[in-house]
């Protein structure tokens, strides 16, 4: 059964809050920024079959899930039934969706679908090592930020890549899904972005160009550069940040750009909140495994 944190564990972890008075939290959210491009600017493979949240919370929940697989344990399973079923809770994608998506990453070599040892009828939906080094990679950039805020005693295992430990961190994950759907349905600014194809590497490219303070300011762009970037024309990015400007968020002239303080607040209280949540994480398996 997926569950939030519980209260217990409030004081396990550095809360959102507490990252977001951190001194060195604009270092932070230049790195997580920067990290993120690095990732996937200019891999426009990549962009087309990840970048869009729905496509990325199926992604990262078949890796929790097969992290956790027990094969005496039918309840484990990670097949395509249970994956629609962890699913609903972030409303994202349709069972059609899902199944499309699953397709193209058995397509791609991220992921196999066998069936059971046990039970032929049941196919068994397990990643592959380019899944699991591009997961590693995604690991890596969001911790760190962390690293930067928090070096001692810092979050090495994550960031040497080590297997072993970003199994067991996927395998507590999973029980932290609910956490991460609310995270994610109580910021509809950030989701105005997450749920378009490329939305948030536009915003962040916008963050990243700007460089400056949480401030109004202004930049002056290609959005057919910034679309080629990312695999999407010119037109997908212009209407994104036309539906951004309707709700408030950005100001538009021309090419000319400006990030009102709004989404300054909704981004940065997206990545405290990810960034509390990677630390919890972090801790939970380092404490199970000196345990």
């Amino acid at each position: 059964m997926l569950r939030t944190e519980p209260e217990s564990l409030a004081n396990l972890h550095h809360s959102p809050e507490e990252i977001l008075r951190h001194p060195g939290f604009p270092s932070a959210r230049r790195a997580f920024v920067d990290a993120i491009l690095g990732l996937y600017e200019n891999d426009v493979f990549l962009n087309r079959l990840l970048i869009e949240a729905g496509r990325h919370v199926v992604f990262m929940m078949l890796i929790c899930m097969h992290a956790r697989y027990r094969e005496d344990d039918r309840s484990t399973w990670p097949t395509m039934g249970r994956l629609k079923e962890a699913m609903l809770q972030f409303d994202l994608s349709s069972s059609r969706r899902i199944e499309g998506l699953v397709a193209r990453l058995v397509h791609h070599r991220f992921i196999q679908s066998a069936p059971s040892p046990l039970d032929g009828r049941v196919r068994i939906l397990s990643p592959l090592d380019e899944m699991l080094e591009r997961d590693a990679d995604w690991l890596v950039a969001h911790y760190r930020p962390l690293q930067i805020l928090y070096p001692e005693p810092g979050y090495p295992q994550i960031l040497r890549r080590d297997r072993s430990f970003q199994k067991a961190h996927r395998s507590i994950a999973w029980d932290f899904a609910g956490h991460g759907a609310q995270i994610l349905a109580s910021n509809p600014d950030m989701m105005l972005f997450m749920s378009r194809d490329v939305g948030m590497m536009v915003l962040m490219k916008l963050i990243q160009t700007v460089g400056a303070e949480p401030e109004e300011t202004s930049v002056r762009l290609s959005f057919a550069e910034i679309g080629e970037r990312f695999g999407a024309t010119r037109t997908h990015v212009r209407v994104i940040l036309q539906d951004a400007e309707k709700v408030g968020l950005v100001d538009l002239s021309g090419n000319q750009v400006t990030l009102r303080r709004r989404i300054w607040r909704a981004f940065d209280s997206f990545i405290a909140n990810s960034m509390a949540g990677h630390d919890l994480l972090y801790k939970l398996v380092a404490e199970e495994a000196n345990g």
